[in-house]
């Protein structure tokens, strides 16, 4: 079985590379190296690499904040990118796992299945509706076996930039913790998994016969101001500021297909 990862670099793709070393031993696992932006150059780099068995598409523009200030080169990527992809594996049989995410639902006070309401209200949820959605439609016109992996709220100690762990990591070290923490959102709900059980996930889907959406998460709720006081050495004054909302994942259809004692 021959894998080609995009994305393999990302904080996700590393573990999903590890994941898949382990949980297939005998496959031989492609690291994408090519700009999927470049539809030559990426036609050029799938040609290569025939026979591809499995896709597992990571690559993206993921920080929510790098997406507000660059939309044009999100949606490039996010969406630009898969097309190029996809359109470089015209006439090769294999199948195709998409990396969604959380952010592409409305927030809901219930646990959200599959199939709720889509309503992204980030530039960043939006290029990941259109993706998937530009991704199921040409997978279904061209017979091509499809799974989208709609993942919740992943952290991990080696994230940088402005995603919350490592925000909330330099704000534990730079600021008085005697005092006040102010935080924004701290009374929302959010579905935290970390990345490298997430990877083992989206890797068993993509060795299973899952096909359609899936949602990718630990089904449980937790308030953002109980994840950040996870991290500190001391108790926190919180106060959240701002509204809150919640996104929690229904994970029947995940345990469904991987088994309940698996998840």
């Amino acid at each position: 079985m021959r894998v080609l990862i995009t994305g393999a670099g990302g904080i996700l793709g590393r573990h999903v590379v590890r994941h898949f070393a382990r949980l297939s031993p005998g496959a031989d696992v492609i690291t994408n190296k090519v700009d999927l932006t470049n539809l030559d150059a990426t036609r050029t780099a799938i040609a290569a690499l025939e026979p591809i068995d499995k896709v597992i598409h990571l690559a993206a523009l993921a920080s929510v904040a790098s997406v507000k200030a660059n939309p044009a080169s999100a949606y490039a990527v996010n969406v630009g990118g898969t097309i190029n992809l996809l359109s470089a594996l015209e006439g090769r049989a294999a199948s195709f796992l998409y990396c969604s995410s959380s952010h592409i639902y409305a927030p809901s006070n219930l646990p959200i299945s599959e199939d709720a309401a889509k309503a992204p209200s980030s530039f960043y949820g939006r290029t990941k509706w259109v993706g998937e959605s530009v991704a199921a439609d040409i997978c279904e016109a061209s017979d091509r076996a499809f799974c989208a992996a709609r993942v919740f709220s992943i952290h991990d100690p080696a994230q940088t930039g402005s995603f919350l762990r490592p925000s909330i990591e330099r704000r534990l070290v730079e600021e008085d913790l005697s005092q006040p923490f102010q935080l924004p959102g701290g009374d929302s709900i959010r579905d935290f998994l970390p990345a490298e059980e997430a990877a083992k996930l989206i890797v068993r889907l993509a060795l299973s016969s899952a096909s359609g959406p899936v949602n990718v998460g630990s089904g449980r709720g937790t308030t953002i101001r109980d994840f950040v006081q996870g991290f500190s050495p001391r108790p926190l004054d919180i106060r959240a500021t701002g509204g809150s909302d919640t996104l929690v994942a229904d994970i029947s259809r995940l345990r469904q297909l991987l088994g309940d004692s698996d998840v």
